[in-house]
């Protein structure tokens, strides 16, 4: 019968077991392949039998090498550390490393100890320590090398480095909320001593230099969602519209006591973060962000220090630009009128925002992927857009598709086909935004209209111009085409021998409220359908709004649906194809009157058009 004993199995215990050396223990243990395989299998039986665990410290002082780095973090809570330490140990697995964590709860006055005694252990180093001072930080990478540091630059040392460029970050955050109006903004500041935090006040400093219009005010604070949150009363002190934090933790903590105190984000107080941590997502409102590749970044300092153990030196230091990520929590500045917001443009007049111009990168491909006007509203309130509704997903708000460009739908969804019938046609086009500039009531892009073989069939140049009026608003939407590559063919379900499908142009989907539709050819779809008129209204009688579409110089015939949904818009293709020569040009323009009052009928439209026309100025 076998004693049963608390202590290990020795190696001594497994070679007297096995008939064989200690040192031939030894050997099959660290896979050295000369062995004899008969003393490997005696070996073998002898671990399985004696459930042998050899000790990794002894091991280790055999190899010289524990297998094993540190990580050292200020703040481990913090989930921009947790992402680097999820990258890092995910890498460093492959190579059969381990990563053993040390934090040093932001205790810079002992990050050097700490950091020494956590090398003493390991084979190697990775250091994120934004805050120890940059004497202290070359004598510690000396005595600690190998050594791999992150979110910092350090000149004129061997260590691999791996830094963010949070400079940039800043300025774009700042570019991003001039957009939308701002000009008095809040810099909720990172702790003083912070590597990082003089890096984002660098990139203050250049951007006020830049644009002397905008006002910096910087709030100290820290790093935590607690340091954010005792800001918040200082930062409504200042007067800011806009707010940006040194890291999204600050931005949410900022966030937190704003609600407490009643302040709307945005529609008070715009807030933007940096690093794009998971829950920036889900804040309420979810919170602009620049993001860091956390992940990549810890993926990244495994490779260097991987290079470090070999012996080899790293070439140069790695540099990373964050991207921005604009979210609901940044917006237009209470006082701002016209076009805002570079990256998603909004159209506000006073304090109501009445548009938004949505880039249409997210729509689906087979839906004809296009820039678009979503949620338009009348001052009032009234909701005069639909996007991707159930019946038809591909129209998009308001926007310029044409089903047929030289066989591509720029349209999306189902269409017409001569002797197929409606199908799902597989040359789905793409509208690529190439250039977006905003100046107040004036919005003008730059289009390439994409087909399904990557080849731009057709340059665009848009302009969305609108204006304020006394009962209401107005915009012009003016598109400039050219054919670029070859000889262009409008064409449209009509054209293809679908009778009275001739839709394709600036389309105008409405929301399904109840309307009456009129024009100077009557009042029903039969005389409006087809019709070129100079406009064509839509008058809202339980809402008491109306909207006058009008056209351009070229009038083309009016595709109006009303009985199965709200829409309209001039007809590119009406019953007949629209031939454009290589190089040769089409000018659209479509004009939406949004009036907060209910004209009757075609005269009362006749009648107001002309003061409408000239107090808009379009």
């Amino acid at each position: 019968m076998t004693e049963v004993t608390s202590r290990p199995i020795t190696m001594a215990q497994v070679a007297q077991y096995a008939g064989v050396s200690q040192a031939s223990v030894s050997r099959v243990l660290n896979g050295v392949a000369t062995v004899d395989p008969a003393i490997v299998a005696k070996v073998n039986r002898a671990v399985a039998a004696l459930n042998y665990s050899p000790s990794e410290a002894a091991r280790s002082l055999v190899r010289g090498s524990s297998h094993t780095i540190a990580l050292l973090v200020p703040d481990l809570e913090n989930p921009l550390f947790q992402g680097v330490l999820k990258g890092l140990t995910v890498a460093a697995a492959r190579d059969g490393y381990r990563v053993l964590v040390a934090d040093s709860a932001e205790a810079v006055g002992v990050e050097a100890e700490i950091a020494s005694e956590a090398r003493s252990k390991c084979d190697a180093l990775v250091l994120v320590s934004p805050r120890m001072p940059d004497a202290e930080l070359r004598e510690l990478i000396q005595r600690t090398t190998p050594v791999v540091v992150v979110n910092r630059r350090v000149d004129d040392t061997p260590a691999a480095q791996l830094s963010v460029d949070y400079a940039t970050a800043i300025k774009e955050l700042g570019t991003h909320l001039r957009g939308f109006g701002h000009r008095r903004i809040a810099y909720v500041a990172g702790p003083p001593l912070s590597y990082a935090n003089e890096l984002r006040a660098q990139g203050l400093g250049e951007l006020a230099r830049e644009y002397p219009d905008l006002e910096f005010l910087t709030i100290p604070a820290g790093s935590s969602m607690e340091s954010g949150y005792d800001a918040a009363d200082a930062v409504l002190e200042t007067g800011a519209t806009a707010a940006i934090a040194f890291n999204d933790l600050v931005a949410l903590g900022l966030m937190s006591r704003l609600r407490e105190v009643g302040v709307e984000v945005p529609e008070q107080l715009s807030i933007v973060g940096i690093d794009d941590i998971p829950q920036s997502r889900f804040a309420a409102p979810p919170l602009t962000t620049m993001s860091v590749p956390r992940i990549e970044i810890g993926r990244q300092a495994w490779n260097r220090m991987r290079q470090a153990l070999d012996g080899e030196s790293a070439d140069h230091p790695l540099f990373y630009r964050p991207v921005l990520v604009p979210r609901r929590s940044s917006g237009p500045a209470s006082h701002a009128s016209g076009w805002v917001g570079p990256a998603r443009p909004v159209l506000r007049l006073g304090s109501t925002v009445v548009a938004q111009y949505e880039e249409g990168t997210s729509v689906d491909s087979v839906l004809s992927p296009r820039p678009y006007l979503d949620a338009v509203i009348s001052r009032t309130g009234t909701p005069l857009t639909v996007t991707e509704p159930t019946d038809h997903p591909h129209h998009l708000g308001v926007s310029l598709a044409i089903a047929d460009v030289n066989g591509t739908s720029f349209w999306g969804g189902r269409t017409y086909v001569r002797g197929e019938g409606s199908i799902m046609v597989p040359n789905h086009g793409r509208q690529r935004r190439d250039r977006l500039h905003i100046d107040g009531h004036v919005l003008d892009e730059r289009l390439s209209w994409v087909d399904q073989s990557g080849t731009t069939q057709l340059v665009e140049v848009r302009e969305l111009r609108s204006a304020e009026l006394a009962n209401g608003w107005a915009l012009r939407w003016r598109s400039h085409l050219k054919a670029t590559l070859d000889a262009i063919t409008f064409g449209s379900p009509a054209t293809n021998g679908r009778e009275g499908a001739g839709y394709g142009g600036i389309f105008w989907r409405f929301a399904p409220e109840i309307a009456r539709v009129f024009s100077p050819a009557g009042d029903t779809e039969r005389e409006v359908h087809g019709a070129t008129t100079e406009w064509l209204a839509f008058t809202f009688p339980d809402r008491g709004t109306t909207v006058v579409l009008t056209q351009g110089a070229e009038r083309m015939p009016w595709f109006v649906r009303f009985a199965e949904y709200l829409g309209a818009g001039p007809s590119v293709a009406w019953d007949e194809p629209r031939t454009l020569p290589e190089g040769g040009e089409l000018d659209l323009e479509l004009t939406a009157y949004v009036l907060d009052e209910e004209l009757a009928d075609a005269a009362a439209v006749e009648a107001a058009l002309p003061e409408l026309r000239a107090e808009a100025g379009l």
